[in-house]
């Protein structure tokens, strides 16, 4: 059911409910309304609940913080240490999409990036969105954050946020010298020359390095090709992994806009 059902349910259908449950529902609509929300969860390390930056309708604008380490299928702890799943992202754009009372949105991205799985999806549900958008860059927006960023309608950053760092990497440590001098010599029995690429003390052999960089070249080449389709003044040579303060991210075609605050982003949206 629609929120729209759901409100004209509440007041004005008649009811087969307790009343005490019919209060309570009237005023988790009127949460809703007002802004207040609590949708993301996360705990400490000792289990005790975190409170977590919400997403909130704001005067008919509805802001998402996209702020931390980015993640697909994070549990609670991952978010109580600061991290933001791609999910909660899209569950909370599916949800503006469907309330009448918010007319746009905009991304509050504070982020060093993240994981590849799942960045590209939530990035291409931005880009679907059909109220407005726009990201609005306080802190960082590098790597993954700015494949988030660009997919929406505006760009805009305060003037000392970091943009950029497109690329993709993987990060391996060899350990096989380690393994030498401690006199151990590690045996690894696989099904075919990729399997078990990357286990402790097994240094990576030719065909599974050129495999490996196979890989990352190719989700390298959909972050560039999402970056240009979205913002086609962008130069490959300026994709190369550097990260550009925002006067410079600029000029070369990453931002629509240096900004003083988010109400200049606000009005943006009408």
């Amino acid at each position: 059911m629609k929120l729209p059902q759901i409100i004209s349910t509440l007041v004005e259908e008649p009811m087969v409910l307790n009343p005490t449950t019919h209060a309570s529902l009237l005023r988790l609509m009127d949460r809703h309304q007002s802004g207040e929300r609590a949708d993301r969860h996360g705990v400490d390390s000792c289990g005790d609940d975190v409170e977590l930056e919400q997403a909130t309708l704001i005067d008919g604008i509805m802001h998402i913080p996209v702020n931390g380490p980015i993640g697909r299928c994070l549990g609670s702890f991952e978010k109580g240490a600061g991290c933001v799943d791609v999910g909660d992202i899209t569950e909370e754009i599916d949800k503006a999409e469907e309330d009448p009372m918010c007319r746009g949105i905009v991304f509050h991205v504070d982020s060093p990036g993240g994981m590849y799985s799942g960045t590209p999806e939530c990035a291409n549900r931005i880009a679907q969105c059909e109220k407005p958008t726009a990201a609005f860059i306080p802190g960082a927006a590098c790597s993954g954050a700015y494949w988030l960023a660009c997919a929406c309608d505006f760009v805009c950053a305060t003037v000392s946020a970091d943009i950029a760092n497109i690329g993709v990497y993987c990060y391996l440590l060899d350990w096989s010298e380690s393994y030498k001098q401690a006199g151990v010599k590690p045996e690894l029995i696989t099904s075919g020359p990729y399997k078990g690429a990357g286990s402790p003390g097994i240094p990576l052999t030719k065909v599974q390095r050129d495999h490996l960089q196979e890989r990352v070249n190719e989700m390298a080449q959909q972050f560039y090709d999402h970056v240009q389709t979205n913002r086609p003044d962008v130069q490959m040579e300026d994709m190369q992994g550097q990260c550009w303060v925002a006067p410079t991210a600029l000029e070369k075609g990453f931002l629509d806009m240096i900004v003083n605050d988010v109400e200049e982003v606000v009005a943006l949206l009408g």
